[in-house]
C-alpha cells in the first residue's frame, strides 16, 4: 500500500470514528455526566492516534495535512485530561475546551489554505471553509446559547459531526490536488 493510500486511510478511519461518537452523544446522551466523560475521553484518545498516523503515513512534505497532527495531540490531550480529572471540576470548562479545539483547527486549516493557495493549487479554498466553519464553532462554543447538560451534549455531538465531514472533506481536498 503506497503512504498516501495509507494517509487516505487513517483519516477515513478518524473520520469514521469522529461521526460514530457524534452520534452517539447526540443521540444517546447518557443521562450520567461521568459515563459521557469516559466515553468522549477514550474516543478522543484513539481519534487522536489516528489523526496522527494521518500525518505520519504521509511522506510527501508539501502535501502533508499538517492540521491533523495538530488536532490529533490536541483531541489526545483533552482525552487524558477528561480521562482523569474530577467530574466536577470539569463540567465548567467543556465548553471552553471544545472552543479552543475549534479555534485551533480554524487557525491549522487556515495557514493550510493559504500555504497551498502559495502553492498554486486551485482546491484551497476547500480548507479555508473548513477553518471558517470551525471559527463559527469556535464563537458558538465560547458564547454558550445552551448551557443545560442535555443540550450541552447534543452541541459537542453536532461538533465531532462537523469535525467528520471536515476530515471526510480532507480526503478530496488532497486527493484532487495530487492528480
Amino acid at each position: 500500500m503506497n503512504k498516501h493510500k495509507a494517509s487516505g486511510l487513517f483519516i477515513f478511519i478518524a473520520g469514521l470514528l469522529t461521526m460514530v461518537l457524534g452520534l452517539f452523544l447526540v443521540v444517546f446522551p447518557a443521562e450520567k455526566y461521568s459515563a459521557n466523560i469516559h466515553v468522549m475521553s477514550l474516543g478522543f484518545i484513539v481519534i487522536g492516534f489516528f489523526y496522527i498516523m494521518t500525518f505520519v503515513a504521509n511522506k510527501k512534505l508539501q502535501f502533508r495535512p499538517g492540521w491533523t497532527l495538530q488536532q490529533g495531540f490536541y483531541m489526545i490531550i483533552i482525552g487524558v485530561l477528561c480521562l482523569f480529572s474530577y467530574d466536577n471540576e470539569l463540567s465548567d470548562s467543556m465548553n471552553f475546551f471544545f472552543a479552543m479545539w475549534a479555534l485551533s483547527c480554524a487557525t491549522a486549516q487556515i495557514a493550510a489554505s493559504v500555504q497551498i493557495r502559495s502553492l498554486e493549487y486551485t482546491k484551497w479554498w476547500r480548507i479555508l471553509i473548513c477553518g471558517i466553519v470551525n471559527i463559527l464553532c469556535f464563537v458558538y462554543f465560547i458564547i454558550d446559547p445552551l448551557s443545560d447538560f442535555i443540550t450541552l451534549y447534543i452541541s459537542f455531538g453536532a461538533y465531532l459531526i462537523i469535525s467528520s465531514v471536515i476530515c471526510f472533506s480532507e480526503l478530496f481536498n488532497y486527493n484532487t490536488t495530487l492528480n
